[in-house]
């Protein structure tokens, strides 16, 4: 039977949850010092860049670009359990990954990168594997679109002494595309991504609803053993190459894939905190 926390009206499933950073907590967040907290007994805590840029009313973590506090990760012996609890772990573990975000936008923040994660495995234009959250910029060089990737082997070639991407096969979901954003700045979203390991169908979510589905080739496979240590990791916020201005305030992650229903009471469940009400 299926668990859950409750955050008012609506809770929280929890069946299947191995990770959970909530800056709303005060279990989760601990007060100045460099991590973010996991909720679960997994323990699986995310390292800060910096303590400084918690907002202490909304509860809310800022990240921006060009700054110390550009980016968090999820490293080493927390990073391989993570993964060995399911999260991206191979294509027959299932898994559900979510967070509420939003991006923000002013005069005084430093541009954004294109391809920069909220939450995931390295950045969409680099070579690898790409998972997760990956945002990007519109007109103005300003974050209106948003996707959800699951990518298999994305390696650099050498092309006459010069480096290219080789093409990659995967699923790439439109949650936000940028000539016509569904999302926008300094407003709270909640996105969601589910892959179901029985029949590698991916499913991606924006506010509740579900946006576009896809299969991952069953000839793929979901990602390599070892190689650049960089996309040996989980970031949140952007990460070490390319940087984005968002606040978050929940990832979550889930060994199975979670129905259409559960994704849209974990949305219901803590979206009223950032003013949408029920």
């Amino acid at each position: 039977m299926s668990s859950k926390v409750n955050y008012g009206k609506y809770r929280v499933n929890t069946d299947g949850l191995i990770f959970r950073v909530d800056g709303y907590s005060s279990r989760s967040h601990d007060h100045n010092t460099e991590y973010w907290r996991d909720l679960t007994p997994s323990g699986l805590d995310v390292k800060l860049e910096n303590t400084g840029l918690y907002d202490e009313t909304s509860g809310y973590y800022k990240f921006r670009a060009g700054t110390d506090n550009s980016y968090a990760a999820v490293t080493g012996e927390n990073f391989t359990g993570l993964r060995s609890l399911g999260l991206f772990k191979d294509k027959n573990s299932s898994f559900t990954i979510e967070s509420f975000f939003q991006i923000k936008t002013g005069s005084e923040l430093n541009s954004p990168d294109h391809g920069s994660v909220i939450f995931g495995n390295t950045d969409h234009n680099k070579s690898g594997y790409s998972y997760g959250f990956v945002a990007q910029t519109g007109n103005g060089g300003e974050i209106s679109g948003l996707k959800s990737v699951l990518s298999s082997n994305k390696e650099d070639e050498a092309s006459g002494g010069t480096h290219s991407n080789s093409p990659w096969t995967g699923i790439s979901h439109t949650l936000s595309d940028v000539s016509s954003p569904s999302i926008e700045p300094n407003t709270f979203y909640h996105a969601a991504m589910t892959f179901n390991s029985s029949d590698g169908v991916m499913v991606s979510y924006l506010d509740g609803e579900a946006k576009d589905t896809g299969s991952f080739p069953a000839s793929q496979e979901l990602h390599k053993s070892s190689g650049n240590a960089n996309y040996h990791q989980f970031y949140i916020g952007g990460n070490p190459s390319s940087g984005i201005n968002v606040d978050i305030g929940v990832v979550s992650a889930y060994n199975r894939a979670l129905s259409s229903g559960e994704v849209v009471g974990n949305y219901k469940a803590v979206k009223h905190r950032y003013g949408a009400g029920y």
